[in-house]
């Protein structure tokens, strides 16, 4: 419940109050307070030095590659750039928990329940809320399917991942996500000169070189 409902709940309100960009650079302190939970909460593994600078450094890469779309201020609204960090740390905490009680359970069966409770969860409080279900077309199916999948896959792996790995390794490699999302822009979207630009290039080398520290550091 803790990573489909909260986490969803909170990005989705806090991405309708704030940018794209802020929402990307907020939404990147999930791996900092996945390791800070993993070592302060769950006592699964020790706080280091090069788990710091790499978490450091990592996140100078999103801030790079988010930066070259612009729109980043220094203004907080609690439903726009809290909820955001309100999911991140829904995030973390959901990562803990999977590692926790994936070590008895099997993780794809965990990744089934939480999206099938989560699920019915979201729709009700949804259509409580005043939402509605309509407009479906054949197009639309067809991608709700397919996100439905991606996910699926996406979260059962990390699932089986936070099981036999160290909970920093793992999540330090969100980083990624923006990097990708950049990526896949100019790719499907045409946007090739921020993926291939310098600030797309530097953004790459300092996520590499974070994930490269964390996963080098001792337990």
């Amino acid at each position: 419940m803790v990573q489909t409902v909260l986490q969803y709940v909170f990005f989705y309100i806090g991405l309708a109050n704030t940018s794209g960009v802020k929402s990307s650079i907020i939404n990147a302190a999930n791996v900092f307070l996945s390791i800070l939970f993993a070592v302060f909460i769950f006592k699964y593994e020790k706080m280091t030095v090069l788990k710091v600078l790499g978490c450091v450094v990592g996140f100078l890469g999103v801030v790079v590659i988010n930066l070259a779309n612009g729109g980043f201020d220094m203004s907080i609204k609690l439903s726009g750039e809290g909820a955001i960090l309100l999911s991140a740390a829904a995030y973390a905490l959901s990562s803990g928990m999977i590692k926790k009680y994936s070590k008895d359970e099997n993780p794809v069966v965990l990744s089934g329940y939480q999206f099938f409770l989560g699920g019915i969860i979201l729709v009700v409080v949804g259509i409580a809320t005043g939402g509605k279900i309509s407009g479906f077309t054949l197009a639309s199916i067809a991608l709700l399917i397919y996100m439905a999948m991606i996910s699926a896959v996406a979260y059962t792996l990390w699932g089986i991942l936070l099981k036999y790995n160290p909970v920093g390794k793992v999540a330090v490699f969100g980083f990624t996500n923006p990097i990708f999302g950049v990526i896949l822009s100019a790719v499907f979207l045409g946007e090739k000169n921020q993926a291939f630009g310098v600030q797309g290039l530097v953004a790459l080398v300092l996520v590499s070189v974070g994930i490269f520290m964390v996963n080098k550091s001792k337990n």
